[in-house]
Order: structure tokens, then C-alpha cells, then sequence
């Protein structure tokens, strides 16, 4: 029912109790429909108020973990940089022997005999593998006795240009 229409058919006419009741009850419809619509707003801007807050909230958190992910990628960087670098004693050996042979290549014969003064077999093959999980050398062939010939790889090469 349409106030408007009701309005405009009572236009000129007297009100009667029936009509009178009929308007009535179409303007308290209207009234509660209206009251329930501005229940329903203040709700939706209680609830819009709530996610903005959460918005915020979320906004910090995020904020917060991304310096934390920052300072963490700084660490391992850091990390991998200090692990990259820092072998053990035998291993630093190894690398100073293909330094002071200046070859890319040597026996493994040759440098358990180079180092066996100061190292044991079990710490040069140790540091050997070592030197291999770090990428800086490379077992690249064995002879028919049973020799090992380990190669420098780009990674091995361009450390020992830098090293001292």
C-alpha cells in the first residue's frame, strides 16, 4: 500500500474511521520499517567501525612483520656470507695449498702429502668434503689407481682470487 496513492484517493473526501485506520496502519509500517532501517545503519557503522579498527590493527601487524622479515633476511644473508667464508682449519689448507701451487687442479694424494704434518687423513678428507658441499671444489675424475683429481669451481676460483 502506497501512502501516496491512499493520500491522493482521500483527497477531497472526508475521513471515515475505516480509512482513518488504514492510513494509520500504513504510517506505522512505515514507522517501524523506518526505525528498523536505522537499526540496521547503526549497526553496519558499529560493525564498519569494528573492521576499521581491525584494518589497522591488521596494517600494524603486517608493518611489524615485514621489518621483522627484513632484519631476518639480513641475518641469513649475513649468515651466509660468514658461512660461506669460514672453513675449517684443514679446509682453509686445502685452499691455501691450490693457492700456493696455483692450479686449478690437484690429486688427492697430493694434498693429503702436503698437509699430512699438520693434519690427519681423516681431517683432509673431512675438510675435503667440506670444500665440496661448499661448492668451492669438485671431484672431477679418479685414475686407474684409485687417485682422486678435485677441480676449483667458479665459486672456488673467485674466492681464492680474494684470498690473502
Amino acid at each position: 500500500m502506497d501512502p501516496i496513492s491512499i493520500l491522493k484517493g482521500l483527497k477531497d473526501k472526508v475521513l471515515d474511521a475505516q480509512n482513518f485506520d488504514i492510513l494509520k496502519h500504513v504510517y506505522d509500517l512505515q514507522n517501524e520499517n523506518l526505525e528498523q532501517l536505522k537499526h540496521n545503519n547503526d549497526a553496519l557503522k558499529e560493525s564498519n567501525g569494528l573492521l576499521r579498527e581491525q584494518v589497522n590493527s591488521l596494517r600494524k601487524e603486517n608493518e611489524s612483520l615485514k621489518q621483522q622479515v627484513g632484519e631476518l633476511s639480513q641475518k641469513v644473508a649475513q649468515n651466509d656470507d660468514n658461512a660461506s667464508t669460514s672453513f675449517s682449519e684443514a679446509a682453509d689448507a686445502i685452499l691455501g695449498f691450490y693457492h700456493l701451487e696455483d692450479s686449478t687442479d690437484v690429486l688427492k694424494d697430493s694434498i693429503i702429502s702436503a698437509l699430512s704434518d699438520h693434519f690427519g687423513t681423516i681431517q683432509i678428507e673431512s675438510a675435503i668434503d667440506e670444500l665440496t658441499d661448499a661448492n668451492m671444489i669438485s671431484l672431477i675424475s679418479m685414475n686407474q689407481e684409485g687417485n682422486m683429481r678435485y677441480s676449483l669451481t667458479a665459486q672456488g676460483k673467485k674466492f681464492l682470487a680474494d684470498y690473502p
